[in-house]
């Protein structure tokens, strides 16, 4: 009955809490610098008139970590790298960032108006190398004090777009380290 629904809603509420401890506590002072060695900007979305996603970041759940992007072992995207995401209207008139068509992650103009709208956003940064490769003026958009330094140190030199993301991150944030002077 009505005791063993609180009971079920209060163990979820403790599984939820300790979830959170568990998440803040994954987080190290380390992932919180930038790819020049800085401490990491906010890929701040507080100016982007987006209701549906006001915050980016993996760790956007954690107050004290929403818009940024931090580093974290358990996001698998890896979502570290701030890029102001590119601006288009659909044809239905909707805006709508074409980084989510050109990546192949939504399938329209219409569909992608339903995901984060243009402005900065924590990307991953496996998407970045693919969407650099294939549209290599993307490094503009890409914001170097809100980039996570986790970017370079994992991208793989031996692995051709990856290689051509760092290079490009490096050349665009002057970026000076053993990693980026192998790629130059």
């Amino acid at each position: 009955g009505a005791s063993s629904s609180a009971m079920v809603t209060a163990s979820s509420f403790l599984l939820a809490i300790l979830s959170l401890v568990e998440v803040r506590s994954t987080y190290h002072a380390e992932s919180q610098l930038n790819v020049n060695g800085g401490a990491l900007q906010k890929c701040d979305r507080s100016k982007v008139n987006d209701p549906r996603y006001p915050t980016t970041g993996y760790m956007r759940p954690v107050p004290e970590l929403e818009n940024r992007c931090t580093a974290v072992e358990h996001d698998a995207g890896s979502h570290y790298v701030c890029v102001n995401l590119p601006s288009a209207e659909s044809k239905d008139g909707r805006l709508y960032s074409p980084f989510w068509t050109k990546t192949g992650q939504a399938s329209s103009a219409e569909e992608a108006s339903s995901w984060p709208l243009p402005g900065p956003w924590c990307i991953c940064m496996w998407a970045f190398a693919r969407m650099y490769e294939m549209h290599p003026e993307f490094i503009n958009d890409l914001e170097c004090s809100a980039t996570n330094h986790w970017t370079i140190e994992q991208y793989d030199v031996n692995v051709k777009n990856q290689r051509d993301a760092l290079k490009a991150i490096c050349d665009k944030c002057a970026i000076e380290n053993p990693k980026c002077n192998s790629v130059s």
